[in-house]
């Protein structure tokens, strides 16, 4: 049976009120891709996501009692995935479908693709507009200064599976807001053939929550001590974590 996806696109997702309209958003404009598999992987004590109707989009639900664990709805979606060309997105982020498409050719030359290299935050006012005006928008954004770099695997991210499989998935020991996209960013630039291309990714306005300190303090703790690994010992944390990547009841207490 010819499998009728080209690649996949996976988004994590724990239901507030005000992310449910950027999701839909967010998949309206993946939608309109030919040959995408999306798959949503959604983590709560409770699933929220079943009440809305998402057709043609795989909803995998997680139960969890813990903060959000991006890299282990990550991981799920990975498992879950039947394409060989993976892109890991975000239920606020949107970009110029021909950049996206740019970038998925680039995974022909590169094992890894950033498909952007600056982030664009819409005010509330702007979050409505259409697509074709929202590309429009041409002001300095995230990205263009030392002091805003964004990281290789923040956002929307793009790999070969055989490569991101190779690198262990995404790292699911960090826990709450933080550092897991600086992390994976450092081991795909280990270990990856990698290439970052120009252009604009649109950040949908929300309200933004602080993080919450501890978790994030043990995430940077994690982050350091992680980020200090030689590539010997990185090889080791990869090779030990491989077999336990995406296990779905993992977050249960």
């Amino acid at each position: 049976k010819v499998n009728p996806y080209l690649f996949t696109l996976i988004i994590g997702y724990k239901h507030r009120n005000d992310r449910i309209h950027n999701l839909k958003r967010v998949l309206d404009w993946a939608s309109g891709f030919g040959g995408i598999e999306i798959i949503i992987v959604e983590q709560d004590k409770s699933p929220k996501l079943h009440t809305f109707s998402f057709k043609g989009i795989k909803h995998i639900y997680t139960k969890s009692n813990l903060p959000f664990n991006k890299s282990h709805a990550f991981n799920v979606g990975l498992k879950h995935s039947t394409t060989q060309t993976i892109v890991f997105g975000d239920c606020d982020l949107i970009m110029d479908p021909q950049k996206m498409i740019s970038g998925l050719k680039l995974l022909e030359q590169y094992e890894c693709v950033s498909p952007y290299n600056r982030v664009i935050d819409l005010t509330p006012n702007e979050v409505n507009l259409s697509l074709e005006q929202m590309f429009q928008i041409n002001r300095p954004g995230r990205g263009e200064t030392d002091i805003q770099k964004i990281c290789l695997s923040g956002g929307i991210i793009m790999y070969r599976k055989d490569a991101i499989v190779k690198i262990g998935g995404w790292c699911e020991e960090f826990i709450g807001w933080g550092g897991e996209d600086d992390f994976q960013s450092h081991k795909s630039k280990m270990f990856l053939n990698w290439h970052e291309q120009s252009g604009t990714c649109y950040h949908l306005w929300h309200d933004r929550s602080a993080p919450d300190p501890a978790p994030y303090q043990r995430n940077l703790q994690l982050l350091n001590k992680l980020l200090a690994l030689t590539p010997q010992d990185m090889q080791k944390h990869i090779n030990a974590s491989i077999q336990k990547i995406g296990m779905k009841n993992k977050l249960e207490y």
